[in-house]
């Protein structure tokens, strides 16, 4: 059983002690998706707007590993907080049975409607064989993404996250060195373009699902066939109270994604490549607050399990004041280099020019962005799921959607990314009222 106790010592210490390893295997991840949108950049426009097609599809199984992982790690957090090392083990056993149960049932559901999900998207008839070409492997190797995701958040509920760190820089090492030999068929391998981006994921991936097993099972101990049979019901109930509401949180952020695609597809599949690009570019910025949102929860949890409230206002203090300096220089950063950035990714001036519009506008909201974040984790480390749900609702439903359909009609492509600013900056306002209502924060 591994022993990080996150309810004594310094607050600050145990803040960059664990986000320090995390956002480097967050930022190993992503580079992952930065290297596969370069290298199927090279071949060509067709290949890289198919690939901006699959963004919301992939997102919403890793909305589902991740609302699982905060349910694991919400109930396992506040479990080693009480000192209850049996339930630590019988959550983490069961946690692993929910996520391979929901991966294999969206795998097997995906690929057999999937093209009547890309045509709604607003994919062109002429690019679902190249959809296909990406989707076929990875819809069957699907359940070696999920698992990892679950087992990591087992893990860094227990405040330990040096391990996760190095299991995602491992996946990210070998999808690196495979990219380029199955897209483009180097040292003798053939050609598969699009099939050998997916192929190289999940070969990554399957590294990360094995040594997360054995890590789980024999280093740590936190695995238990007794739980396999004993108060299954109780531990599934108490894992999905949490991970279904923060399932729903999850999946909103790609049905908004893919809201967002449809919207700009009716401009042109340039512009679907250009808002791909942006996305990938994005996701590198905001790798720091998602490396504090996502240590939040297993912090928040084990002080909330203990009574030590005022850590948690602590914690939230100092987030909120990094995260914002990070913000300002993404948004100062980005606003100069949005259209060199991009142009590396893709020599199409339309695709340069889509994905400028949204890097110079969007880094803009980040300071709001993380504090919804950080709220959120620090909710669902509660053990209160609902707060995190309702704020993403009112962000990306109640507000984006109708924001975007309206302004999209007076400013064109600049519309839609300016709802999604505008939906930023109301809910943040709306988050850090509410968080300091609570009374956890200090002035």
């Amino acid at each position: 059983m591994i022993k990080h106790n996150l309810t004594q010592g310094d607050v600050g210490k145990h803040l960059y002690s664990m986000t320090g390893p995390m956002i480097w295997g967050i930022l190993s991840i992503m580079s992952m998706n930065i290297v596969d949108t370069y290298y199927v950049g090279q071949l060509g426009t067709a290949p890289l707007t198919a690939m901006s097609f699959t963004i919301p599809v992939v997102s919403i199984l890793l909305s589902l590993a991740f609302g699982i992982g905060i349910g694991t790690s919400s109930v396992i957090s506040r479990a080693i907080g009480a000192q209850e090392h049996d339930l630590v083990r019988s959550y983490t056993t069961q946690s692993l049975f929910i996520a391979l149960t929901i991966a294999i049932t969206f795998a097997i559901s995906g690929y057999q409607a999937m093209d009547q999900i890309f045509l709604l998207l607003g994919a062109p008839q002429h690019l679902m064989p190249l959809i296909h070409q990406f989707m076929d492997i990875w819809f069957m190797g699907s359940f070696v993404v999920v698992i990892p995701m679950v087992g990591n958040s087992a893990i860094r509920a227990a405040g330990n996250t040096k391990l996760p760190s190095i299991v995602m820089m491992s996946v990210a090492l070998v999808n690196i060195i495979l990219d380029p030999i199955l897209i483009f068929g180097l040292f003798g391998f053939p050609k598969m373009e699009l099939a050998g981006a997916a192929l190289a994921t999940v070969i990554s991936y399957s590294i990360a699902f094995f040594l997360g097993l054995y890590f789980l099972a024999f280093k740590f101990r936190l695995l238990s066939w007794s739980s396999c049979y004993h108060k299954v019901f109780i531990r599934w109930y108490a894992i999905l109270r949490i991970a279904i509401p923060a399932i729903g949180t999850n999946l909103i952020a790609p049905i908004s994604i893919a809201i967002t695609t449809w919207l700009v597809a009716r401009y042109s599949p340039e512009s679907v490549a250009g808002f791909g690009v942006a996305s990938r570019v994005e996701s590198i910025f905001l790798v720091v607050v998602m490396g504090i949102s996502s240590i939040m929860g297993p912090f928040v949890g084990q002080n909330w399990g203990a009574g030590q409230h005022s850590r948690v206002g602590l914690a939230l203090k100092l987030s909120f004041r990094f995260t914002s300096l990070w913000g300002i220089g993404s948004a100062i950063l980005l606003w100069f280099l949005a259209a060199p950035i991009a142009g590396l990714f893709s020599a199409d001036q339309r695709v340069i020019d889509s994905a400028a519009i949204y890097l110079r506008l969007m880094p803009i909201t980040y300071i709001f962005l993380a504090i919804i974040m950080i709220t959120s984790s620090t909710a669902n480390g509660m053990g209160n799921p609902i707060p995190s749900l309702i704020m993403s609702f009112l962000r990306l439903i109640a507000l984006y959607i109708p924001l975007a359909l309206t302004l999209a009609y007076f400013f064109n492509l600049l519309g839609i990314y300016l709802a999604g600013a505008i939906a930023n900056i109301i809910v943040g306002v709306g988050a850090y009222i509410w968080i300091k209502r609570l009374k956890l924060t200090q002035s």
